[in-house]
Formats: C-alpha cells, sequence, structure tokens
C-alpha cells in the first residue's frame, strides 16, 4: 500500500477547503478557463465519433466546447461536485449542436458516486483533467479510479493529466504555508502543498503533486492498468492512460 499519512481530521479540512474555494470563486474560476484555449491534442487519438465520453470533475464543461469546436460528434456526460460550476456548464453549452452533452452534480470525493451514472450506458473513454491532484489521500484518490473503473466499457481507456507545478515558475510562487488554513500539528501526505488564488479576492487550494510511480500505485489499487505516461503543455501536465 501506498503511504497515507492524512489522518480524517485533516482529511475533512482538506475536503472543506476545497468546497469553500469552488463555491466562492466559481465565476472567477470559470472565466480562467475558457473551450477556445482547452488543448486536446495530448489525448485526441482516444477520441472518434459516435464514442460515450465522461468529463470526470468537467468545471465549467469546457471540454465539451472543445470537443464540439474540433468537429467531434458525440455522446458527453460532464460530472463535477460544484453545483456552481456544474450550473455555467450547463449554460455555456447549450446551443451546442454536434455534442450531446448533459451535466450533473457528482461529488467523487463520495464513496460509491458512480452509482449515480447507473441509468447511462458504460463509456468509451473517461477523462479526469486536473482534478485528481484536489482530491487528498491516497485512499480517495484509490477509490475515484475504482469508480471510474467500474464505469468504463470493458477494454475502455481512462486518461487524466494533473499538475507538474514545481515545473513552472509562476506555479512555484503561488506556493504557501500550511499554517494559513490547518492547525500546524496537521497530518499531511509527502506532496501536499497549499497554493494561493488571487482572482476577485484570497483563496486557496489544496494540490498534490502525482508523479508516474504513484499514478503506477494507484492503477494497482484500483484494477486499471497503466498504458503510457507522459508530459505535455509544456511540462505543466503529466498525462496517463490507463485501461
Amino acid at each position: 500500500m501506498y503511504n497515507n499519512a492524512v489522518d480524517s481530521s485533516t482529511l475533512a479540512r482538506l475536503l472543506e477547503l476545497s468546497r469553500k474555494f469552488y463555491s466562492q470563486f466559481s465565476v472567477d474560476f470559470s472565466a480562467t478557463r475558457s473551450s477556445e484555449r482547452f488543448n486536446i491534442e495530448p489525448f485526441r487519438k482516444f477520441l472518434a465519433n459516435d464514442i460515450r465520453l465522461l468529463d470526470a470533475g468537467c468545471g465549467n464543461g469546457r471540454l465539451a466546447g472543445a470537443l464540439e469546436n474540433a468537429g467531434f460528434s458525440l455522446a458527453y456526460v460532464g460530472i463535477d461536485g460544484s453545483s456552481e460550476l456544474v450550473a455555467f456548464a450547463q449554460k455555456k453549452n447549450a446551443t451546442l449542436r454536434n455534442v450531446r452533452a448533459q451535466f450533473r452534480v457528482v461529488d467523487l470525493t463520495l464513496p460509491r458516486w458512480s452509482e449515480s451514472l447507473r441509468d447511462a450506458p458504460p463509456f468509451d473513454v473517461i477523462v479526469s483533467l486536473a482534478v485528481l491532484h484536489h482530491i487528498p489521500s491516497f485512499e480517495l484518490r484509490a477509490n475515484v479510479l475504482r469508480e471510474i473503473r467500474a464505469r468504463l466499457k470493458p477494454n475502455g481507456i481512462f486518461v487524466m493529466s494533473n499538475w507538474q507545478f514545481l515545473n513552472d515558475e509562476r506555479l512555484r510562487k503561488k506556493i504557501v504555508a500550511w499554517d494559513k488554513v490547518m492547525p500546524n500539528d496537521s497530518r499531511l501526505d509527502t506532496n501536499d502543498y497549499l497554493l494561493d488564488w488571487k482572482r476577485g479576492g484570497t483563496g486557496y487550494r489544496y494540490v498534490h503533486l502525482l508523479d508516474k510511480t504513484e499514478v503506477e500505485h494507484l492503477a494497482d489499487a484500483s484494477g486499471l492498468q497503466v498504458v503510457e505516461q507522459f508530459l505535455a503543455d509544456k511540462n505543466l501536465n503529466l498525462y496517463s492512460v490507463l485501461r
């Protein structure tokens, strides 16, 4: 088992920190996430017309718009734990023609969250882009992957990206001390960081630095198999492809 230092009280605080951030800063966060600037090239080879795609942690639904702009025709379901961001996604993508999009509020940090999608057929492709690094504790991240596996078709593909923020000087400058939001005796994992946000006010986000080795451990813990891993987006994101 991968080392997991986070205790239950720290876990609860970290989850509440994320919920508070996306509730308070949903407008400003959404404004920085446009479909036009979204790069699908790192995982484009896994996309095709007429597939069913689940966007786990869809935010404001910018991937749906990017797929439309790229000329794809497919069934898309976007889920996110933030009701505010899901509302943005529904409004933003209401006029899509070729991407048949629907959005639901689903909290990926809850046990058995995939059961809320039982009314939908399994998916050919599931993506989780810039999401897992905001989920605290190895076990909670592994549970997200187990639930994703439950919604994949046999031989379906799961693609996730995770920030490699230490590779970027601007993002490194956002790292702040944990005592901004947590008691000094909090038990955190190695590679847990706190990054500040200064658009529309000051906020804080939990971010975990996932590397290739941890992704392999997560795959083992969830019954998935790593197909490939690579850096893209100017080495800012680690893409992991699992089956």
